[in-house]
């Protein structure tokens, strides 16, 4: 094999990422042991502002509206005097348990409890427990809130404050949650003092929006309008304001579900917590700051008198105890949350900027060394297998981990979807570790190859509306229409992972949607996309742009092979036959290597479909084709209960090629520079930039 000691094209003015000696020993992903994570709980309690009027501030300023009426109000001193007196046995009762909560409240509790000089808050918090705010803006600011500027925002968030102080709290008032929608937020409650917030979900739709969804807190770089939280889930290691995740839960309503009829009672709710504790724990991480926590009311589960709040003590007493005895689970406050976030950041890179910026774990020495550029590519697609699917993933980054590289995982919106109402935990893996995330289609998106025929006689104009509403909103699985309730394409993965997918890959043979999908996902923040699977790379120029965005090079695939007869198949499915060791994807990757001869090293890609590991073919391949996946699209509607047409693979050959595949990756970090498409752009772009 021909070596150079320095790369042509690709190495010229860019030793600082380009290249890289293989198998960095300074790499920040380690095999070390570490101690077991351990995930910080804690329950919050809201105190509503029940009989609130809108602040003088906001109604000498401007005409905001008045405050919502509600039937209940604490300026009736019997209503105000039961509340107190449920808050007072739910604290006991968590100091049953050595815990202790976050109290937020407002006006006019505390004004009632200034006006009967009640010592609740100053109890409360002699006692251990915190005090802090609960802001609904609508009660405070009027029904216009969200166009006040921030100063007013802030001047009546200290107003609150004071009050909280004014009844009784000693100690700096740091957390608060509430005034989720409003884009200046951040500002506001830094103006105010605050620096630790919790809780989001859009009041409108009383869900939580799956790209907030997770166990490790960071620091937003920005507000939301609730229809756009991608500003709130980027990490800003220079933010001021620490967010703190609920934790992990299988649906984005699990605040608002407890008062829904089919959650089956408190009980039920209760058991959707425990479980969604539970996979919050599985998630948790070593050496990162791990949290969950649950949002109760004053006055709230109360149940038998004769037993009152009995299923938080239930809850409490068979679920968080035994944790906390094993050193699993761990009391903390919101503010003891935030502090041990803020410990841990002086040894540890913040999960969330690691995703943006992610160091190149074989890239990082300026030696002009590569044998080649190679990367992992994971196509995920297979909505019908959720678990089996999700499981493959996780392996895939621990294989990858273990072997201090990286992945590139190509995710559909469907895909994405089932993982966040069923499989959590993958998308906290995902969006927690090292991992590139990439975006494509498939059926039945109408641009997908053979499913198009509703988009050919679009105009122009509507072709370009209808594929943008596409790549916003849910895809129907059923009709191929999409569905405005619920976002999708490639905005859910931004909301989901919190940053943009680096590649889109259109999979259209259309020109002129191909085109027109590029348009929009250059828009979108895409920044390269695939023309050519395995592939087709010229040898003079490597990195070249098309259409506003990078195309993904490929000189060579450890993918597919040509057989004798001229059928095409793939080394998976050989895997297990007499001549699995002939198309070993590892003795294949030496021979091509071998014979590789040009003035540059190859940049090689190593495709598979998640699905592949577990079983042959796609679960929806009989919803959306005939003849049992393999034959001409069907027409919508299609049926969702069609006959899974896959088949699954033994035991024994999953694991033969699962050993197949490591030993690839293992000879890769060894001997070549393993990179991703976020890699390839920052290696195109300063090339770019340096011409």
């Amino acid at each position: 094999m021909k070596r150079f000691s320095t790369l042509i094209v690709l190495c010229a003015g860019l030793l600082s990422i380009a290249c890289a000696a293989p198998n960095n020993p300074t790499s920040p992903l380690s095999n070390a042991p570490t101690a077991a994570p351990v995930l910080l709980f804690n329950i919050g309690m809201h105190i509503e502002p029940f009989g609130a009027t809108v602040s003088q501030i906001v109604s000498r300023d401007s005409a905001s509206g008045k405050a919502p009426q509600q039937g209940a109000d604490f300026n009736n001193p019997q209503f105000f005097k039961r509340h107190v007196q449920d808050i007072q046995t739910i604290a006991a009762l968590i100091e049953k348990h050595g815990g202790r909560m976050t109290v937020q409240t407002q006006s006019p509790f505390t004004t009632q409890a200034i006006q009967s000089r009640d010592p609740i808050l100053a109890d409360l918090e002699a006692r251990g427990h915190e005090i802090a705010l609960h802001f609904h803006e609508d009660a405070h600011l009027g029904k216009n809130a969200n166009a006040l500027a921030a100063d007013t925002w802030c001047a009546v968030m200290k107003e609150e404050i004071a009050l909280i102080r004014q009844a009784g709290a000693k100690q700096p008032i740091r957390f608060w949650s509430g005034g989720n929608l409003y884009p200046h937020l951040l500002q506001a409650a830094a103006c105010a003092g605050l620096d630790v917030n919790s809780d989001w979900k859009n009041p409108q739709t009383q869900r939580t929006d799956p790209a907030l969804i997770g166990i490790h807190p960071w620091r937003p770089a920005g507000g939301s309008n609730g229809s756009d939280v991608s500003q709130f889930a980027q990490h800003n290691p220079n933010g001021k304001i620490i967010y703190l995740p609920d934790g992990i839960f299988a649906r984005n309503d699990f605040n608002s579900m407890r008062r829904a009829d089919g959650t089956g009672g408190d009980e039920a709710y209760f058991e959707f917590l425990k479980q969604s504790l539970l996979q919050s724990l599985a998630a948790a991480e070593s050496g990162k700051t791990n949290v969950f926590h649950i949002t109760i009311h004053s006055g709230e589960f109360r149940g038998d008198p004769k037993n009152p709040f009995g299923v938080i003590d239930q809850f409490l007493t068979n679920v968080v105890d035994p944790l906390v005895r094993q050193g699993k689970v761990k009391w903390a406050t919101f503010s003891q949350m935030a502090d041990a976030y803020n410990a841990s950041r002086q040894s540890t890179v913040d999960s969330r900027q690691t995703n943006l910026q992610s160091p190149i774990s074989n890239l990082q020495s300026p030696i002009s060394n590569c044998a080649g550029y190679m990367t992992f590519v994971v196509n995920t697609h297979d909505w019908a297998h959720v678990n089996a699917s999700a499981d493959t993933i996780l392996r895939f980054i621990a294989l990858y981990e273990k072997n201090n590289v990286r992945g590139d995982f190509y995710l559909t919106a469907p895909t994405v979807e089932a993982y966040v109402q069923q499989r959590p935990d993958v998308i906290a893996r995902l969006k927690n570790s090292a991992t590139t995330i990439s975006y494509h289609i498939r059926p039945p998106y109408p641009a997908y190859i053979g499913f198009d025929q509703r988009l050919e006689n679009l105009d122009d104009q509507t072709l370009e509306q209808t594929l943008r509403e596409y790549e916003t909103y849910r895809l129907d699985l059923a009709t191929g229409h999409i569905d405005k309730s619920a976002p999708g394409g490639y905005t859910l993965l931004t909301q989901v992972f919190g940053r943009k997918p680096v590649v889109a890959s259109p999979m259209s043979n259309d020109p002129r949607i191909r085109k027109t999908l590029l348009k929009i996902y250059a828009e979108l923040g895409a920044q390269m996309q695939v023309v050519y699977h395995e592939e087709g790379t010229a040898l003079d120029k490597p990195l070249v742009q098309a259409n506003g965005l990078w195309v993904r090079p490929s000189d060579f695939s450890i993918t597919r092979i040509r057989m004798e007869n001229g059928r095409e198949n793939f080394w998976w499915n050989l895997t297990g036959t007499p001549r699995a060791s002939e198309f070993n994807p590892t003795t294949m990757l030496k021979t091509k290597l071998a014979q590789w001869n040009a003035p540059r090293a190859p940049f090689i890609t190593a495709l598979i479909h998640e699905d592949n590991l577990f079983g042959s073919g796609t679960g929806w391949g009989g919803i959306y084709f005939a003849e049992g996946g393999k034959g001409k699209p069907l027409a919508p509607p299609y049926n969702l209960d069609a006959p899974d047409t896959s088949k699954p693979r033994s035991q024994a050959n999953q694991n033969a090629i699962w050993n197949a595949y490591e030993e690839m990756v293992a000879y890769a970090s060894k001997n070549l520079c393993v990179v991703t498409s976020q890699d390839i752009v920052n290696l195109a772009t300063q090339q770019a930039e340096s011409n």
